[in-house]
């Protein structure tokens, strides 16, 4: 069952706030005003440099932060009113896959132990029907049942992110927040992830929440993309859309970014300057210091958020070049 929008989840102008350390009480604003729908059965990436917001958004969907006001509704009602057994049952249905698969699994737990853990969490099944599950969710990643005994650091990078997604599958989850999963491995084993995780939304309907600042994966990847800059989304829509037909100036920088393997083909380039810190934000649009488009408006008003295709099509962007 979804919500009434027919969304698996939405999240409805976010704030995340972060307090900053020392003597003058500040506060860093990492999320800010930020709205995203989670359609059944899509790979949804959220793409960005690093200190964009990516990860303190996700973390905060997880509720491993504080809201500081918006919402995060799953199949249409609030996590924030959701009783303590509501609650319960929506962490089993929303599970999480990190980025480092060895700093994630416990060392002391073998790959059984591992997958087991969110069974007796969840109090679901008996023993022997645990046991099954958790062999089944090795199965379903392409790992054989023989390596149960081993612990991590007995696996490779590639088998202890396929542990970490079979972990992740064994409550049988509805979404999973995938944060930079695939950014520790080299390419080979990339994409052989990333293959699988088609496989699973193609074959068990899953939902991905993908956190990468790799372009050239989320290309091979996502069913839809949102592109975050200093804590607000500048771009979203569908990945054929937006990848194609790029609105945004940062987009297209970042698209620019990816290198080509062809001599033939212009080196890529990188996004001038640095982010400024988002202690200090500036007015206007959040990219305006660093975009090579910009035009006088962009450092006075903030830009409004206007479609970028046409009708039909849910490709959004927030740009002033948009609304001369």
């Amino acid at each position: 069952m979804t919500g009434a929008t027919g969304q698996l989840l939405s999240v409805r102008h976010l704030v995340v706030r972060y307090d900053a350390s020392g003597s003058r009480r500040q506060s860093l604003t990492a999320v800010r005003n930020v709205s995203l729908d989670i359609a059944p059965g899509r790979i949804q990436a959220l793409v960005g440099e690093s200190g964009s917001g990516k990860t303190s958004l996700a973390r905060a969907i997880l509720r491993l932060l504080p809201i500081a006001s918006g919402q995060v509704l799953f199949r249409g009602q609030d996590m924030a009113t959701m009783d303590r057994r509501q609650l319960r049952t929506t962490r089993r249905s929303i599970q999480a896959v990190f980025q480092d698969p060895l700093a994630s699994l416990s060392p002391r737990r073998n790959v059984m132990q591992a997958l087991l853990e969110p069974l007796d969490h969840f109090r679901i099944g008996l023993a022997a029907e645990r046991e099954q599950r958790a062999l089944g969710a090795l199965e379903t990643v392409g790992l054989d049942a023989g390596l149960r005994h081993r612990y991590p650091h007995e696996l490779s990078g590639g088998q202890r992110q396929r542990v970490s997604l079979a972990r992740a599958l064994v409550t049988e989850p509805d979404l999973i927040i995938a944060d930079e999963p695939v950014s520790s491995l080299d390419v080979p084993v990339q994409a052989r992830i990333i293959e699988l995780i088609r496989e699973l939304r193609d074959r068990l309907g899953l939902s991905f929440l993908f956190v990468s600042h790799d372009l050239s994966v989320v290309r091979r990847l996502a069913d839809d993309v949102a592109v975050m800059y200093l804590g607000q989304l500048v771009e979203t829509g569908p990945a054929a859309n937006l990848l194609g037909q790029p609105a945004h100036p940062y987009t297209r920088c970042l698209l620019a970014s990816i290198p080509v393997p062809d001599p033939d083909h212009a080196p890529p380039s990188v996004v001038a300057g640095e982010a400024p810190s988002a202690l200090t934000p500036p007015g206007g649009c959040v990219f305006h210091m660093r975009c090579p488009e910009r035009i006088a408006r962009c450092a006075a008003e903030m830009p409004e958020e206007t479609r970028a295709s046409a009708p039909g099509t849910d490709h959004r962007v927030r740009c002033h070049l948009w609304n001369r």
